[in-house]
């Protein structure tokens, strides 16, 4: 059973859900990063998911890409994830992390390279957003090898048949994503959000998260509520701190009560 499944489990036993923060590594530096997964740990977030900063992000709105940007323009590297990671651990972060990147940085890596090295360093699992099912065989042995889950998306468009094929190639939990487009915090959840739970959680043997829109204690009970196994928040908590960087302490104690607040929210009332 892999961390990441240990912790669903864990959570399950409390009947509680996941919180699972994004952050953008290097943004808009590695110490605010690092602080700022500290933060976030302290204060209730179960898994992180860690995206690796890439210069063409299609699957991303404007929040996510521009902390990818000011990451990216303070001269972070593809290989620095991978120190960052380290020193996270070092400092004693014992949450699960999935690494989220596009593909390009795989390749230019190598794929066995970059799965030994993500595993290396402390990672759980890979989430790569542009990768095709049919072209992912490389990469889900590499995975394997390295002790890696692969992280599957699911988009309101995925038919009943794809979802099956997705499903069976997943490992760590399913993303089942609440839009039919890019990252970005929303004031509702969208209409086929539940729906589309309801028909993974159907078939999955996975626990289920939903992500795209998550940005408020409300969206997490709702997507509770409707069968997912926890959440992810990028751009909801990106907006926490990305105005107020020219004032890290504030940043980092908004994040702190922001984080809270979200996984509070996670208990599941009988």
């Amino acid at each position: 059973m892999s961390r990441i499944s240990e912790t669903f489990k864990s959570l399950a036993a409390k009947r509680s859900g996941a919180y699972i923060p994004y952050v953008c590594a290097g943004d808009p530096d590695p110490e605010f990063t690092s602080e700022m997964v500290r933060r976030l740990c302290s204060s209730g977030a179960d898994i992180l998911e860690l995206g690796l900063p890439f210069s063409d992000p299609i699957a991303d709105g404007p929040t996510v890409q521009g902390a990818m940007s000011r990451s990216l323009s303070a001269g972070f590297k593809v290989r620095d994830v991978f120190d960052l990671l380290s020193s996270l651990r070092s400092s004693g972060t014992d949450q699960p992390v999935v690494l989220m990147t596009y593909y390009n940085p795989v390749l230019r890596i190598g794929v066995e390279s970059f799965c030994r090295q993500l595993a290396k360093a402390g990672g759980d699992a890979v989430l790569v957003v542009d990768l095709p099912l049919e072209e992912s065989a490389d990469l889900d042995e590499a995975a394997e090898k390295n002790g890696l889950d692969v992280i599957r998306l699911i988009a309101p468009t995925t038919t009943d048949l794809r979802m099956d094929l997705l499903l069976s190639r997943a490992s760590g939990f399913a993303y089942v994503v609440s839009v039919a487009g890019v990252t970005g915090a929303r004031d509702n959840l969208p209409e086929q959000a539940v729906p589309l739970l309801m028909r993974a959680t159907a078939k999955s043997k996975l626990p289920v998260v939903l992500g795209f829109g998550i940005s408020r204690p409300s969206h997490v009970r709702e997507a509770l509520s409707a069968g997912a196994s926890g959440v992810v928040e990028g751009s909801g908590l990106i907006s926490v701190y990305s105005g107020l960087l020219d004032k890290r302490d504030v940043a980092l104690d908004r994040i702190e009560e922001h984080a809270k607040g979200m996984k509070k929210a996670t208990s599941i009332r009988s």
